[in-house]
């Protein structure tokens, strides 16, 4: 059994390939260009009102300026995904059923009242408790904040750009979390952020936090692993057109083929995010590059 994770659309997944580990995320990914910064919501007094174990979704209630803040956000160009503990799993209280069902009606509440479908564009949650009740849930897990795992998990799954990205949440525990994934942060309500991991900024309520992300602005994106990442993609090609010449004699046909072979797999991830219109068209200008970049290749190595 893994921690769970809850699409937009309602499903959830059990991540049981996922790595269970919080190693470095740049250390793990290689070739995969990460476009997207994100938002990542702490849920509970973050999004929603809830002050004990919360399984049942009639229960839920919006906090005040949540639905517009995070339409402004999805509008300046943020992903948004939620990273909750959810240790009522652990104590007994619900299931992961339940968990999913809250989800599920936090997600068509946002919706309704940001007039905007797929607001949200994952949940993510650990059952998984160090003192739990239930003995199959009692464990550290890489996902339970503090840890970064939710957040690097969420990176992989949804090619995020971190560095580019925010943690909001009303704990020390999601600042440590979001600084641990090398996320900017903000620390919301009255609770006393931690001297040894302080947040980036600290807001009053939901609708300030919004409002120091956005005037603070996307950073630039570090052009180290861009670098890096076209470096791997240009040594990836040349092993593929090394490999096509001794086998096929260096036909043009065979790398042509090679050509679009390798342009698949970013066309493949574009088209699955046709309901992403931003994420669809950076994906497509890396198919392009990844053409024109072997292209450019092979004209070097015939001069």
């Amino acid at each position: 059994m893994e921690a769970a994770s809850t699409s937009k659309n309602g499903r959830v997944r059990n991540p049981s390939r996922s790595p269970d580990s919080d190693e470095p995320f740049e250390a793990r990914e290689v070739i995969l260009i990460h476009v997207d910064p994100v938002i990542f919501l702490d849920r509970d007094n973050t999004l929603i009102a809830n002050d004990g174990d919360l399984g049942d979704p009639t229960r839920v209630a919006l906090l005040e300026g949540v639905p517009e803040g995070l339409l402004r956000l999805r509008d300046a160009g943020y992903r948004l995904v939620v990273v909750t503990n959810q240790g009522g799993v652990a104590r007994g209280r619900y299931g992961e059923e339940d968990v999913d069902r809250v989800h599920r009606e936090i997600a068509g509440l946002l919706d309704q009242a940001a007039g905007r479908r797929g607001l949200i564009d994952r949940f993510y949650y650990c059952p998984y408790h160090p003192e739990a009740t239930l003995p199959e849930y009692r464990r550290e897990h890489p996902w339970r904040k503090p840890r970064p795992g939710m957040l690097l998990q969420a990176a992989r799954d949804l090619a995020l750009d971190l560095s580019a990205s925010w943690m909001i949440g009303d704990q020390p525990r999601d600042i440590d979390a979001g600084r641990a994934a090398g996320c900017r942060t903000v620390l919301v309500g009255n609770a006393e952020a931690d001297d040894q991991t302080p947040p980036t900024a600290v807001a009053a309520d939901f609708t300030e936090a919004v409002d120091l992300v956005l005037a603070a602005g996307k950073p630039g994106r570090s052009r180290g692993p861009e670098r890096n990442e076209i470096a791997s993609l240009r040594r990836a090609v040349e092993d593929l057109t090394e490999s096509i010449g001794v086998r096929d004699g260096g036909s043009t046909r065979a790398v042509a083929l090679a050509f679009m072979g390798l342009a698949a797999f970013p066309f493949v991830a574009a088209i699955l995010m046709l309901d992403d219109h931003e994420a669809f068209l950076r994906w497509m200008l890396v198919t392009l590059v990844a053409l024109l970049a072997s292209i450019a290749i092979i004209l070097a190595g015939r001069k």
